[in-house]
């Protein structure tokens, strides 16, 4: 009896025991391997040699697919000749807002930004009545936060002080190389703000008045015009900070397909001591093999994550 005992604690402490399992990439003349990240051409069959005793392994990745991101947005000026140079567009790559509360604080800063002036790309109408729209790559700033801003600057008073529209206003992101997309941020989730330099007793008001941002439809941000003799306007309107998306990780190599199968590698009736799989996709993977034990006590699980890089 107490041998029956002593042979059933035995086997038990054997299966409650920590499971040991590890993965490593086999060497091959194509194939490199440093600071834990492997790389690889495409084509290339790779091959995990495992260690440890685990009665279950499968095998998952998912793929890091890489988004290029663009700043859309439609622009109309009305009234007035002078229409030319009195809008500017900025971005500045930056993780702080505006206080709101202080305006000799935020006029500082906005003055102290170095912006970077992207006017010239975003194909603003020179004349009145004409509605253009621009096409921004925010491709420079993957990875980052960044503000938009326009400038409203007015440096004639004998002509009316032009009406400007900003509308649909967004940032499109779609997958390198493709046309799906994976995100759209509008205006109405930018917070913009107005910031009037010339008016610093009440900066920030948004108003359907001459010479005032009215921000109260995102997606048609208005500057009324001025009228023939009105005090020149120098008006800033500031998004909050936007992240710039460096891509997605998508379950399979086609970005569409939002889940893969896990892929069964070993079961506990048979012994597998490697697993191999061929690459025939560019792009940055990370892969999963998932490892357990069972019994009717208690059920042992780990995984184990490699970074794989193949390209083209």
């Amino acid at each position: 009896m107490s041998f029956v005992l002593m042979l059933f604690s035995a086997c038990q402490n054997e299966l409650e025991q920590d499971l040991k399992f590890e993965v490593n990439v086999n060497p091959d003349t194509n194939v490199q391997i440093a600071d834990s990240i492997v790389t690889a051409p495409k084509g290339t069959t790779l091959k995990f040699n495992f260690t440890g005793e685990p009665d279950f392994v499968s095998f998952s990745y998912s793929r890091f697919n890489t988004v290029k991101s663009i700043l859309t947005f439609s622009t109309q000026a009305a009234w007035g000749t002078h229409v030319p140079n009195s809008l500017s567009v900025y971005l500045f790559e930056t993780a702080d807002t505006l206080l709101l509360t202080n305006p000799k604080i935020d006029s500082t800063t906005i003055v102290n930004r170095q912006w970077t002036d992207i006017t010239s790309q975003c194909n603003l109408p020179v004349a009145a009545n004409v509605t253009n729209k621009a096409n921004v790559s925010l491709n420079d700033y993957r990875g980052k936060k960044v503000c938009i801003a326009f400038r409203y600057k007015t440096d004639v008073a004998t002509d009316w002080q032009p009406t400007w529209t900003i509308s649909n206003l967004q940032i499109n992101d779609t997958v390198v190389n493709t046309t799906i997309k994976t995100r759209t941020v509008v205006a109405a989730t930018m917070s913009f703000k107005p910031f009037d330099m010339l008016n610093m007793a009440n900066p920030y008001n948004s108003a359907a008045t001459a010479g005032v941002w009215n921000v109260a439809t995102p997606a048609a941000m208005v500057m009324t015009r001025t009228a023939t003799g009105g005090t020149l306007n120098t008006d800033w309107l500031i998004s909050k900070p936007i992240e710039i998306a460096r891509g997605i990780n998508t379950l399979s190599v086609n970005p569409t397909v939002p889940t893969s199968s896990v892929i069964p590698v070993k079961n506990s009736t048979i012994r597998v001591n490697s697993y191999s799989y061929q690459f025939t996709t560019a792009g940055e993977y990370t892969l999963t093999f998932f490892a357990s034990n069972a019994n009717y006590v208690r059920q042992l699980t780990t995984e184990r994550k490699i970074k794989v890089i193949i390209t083209e």
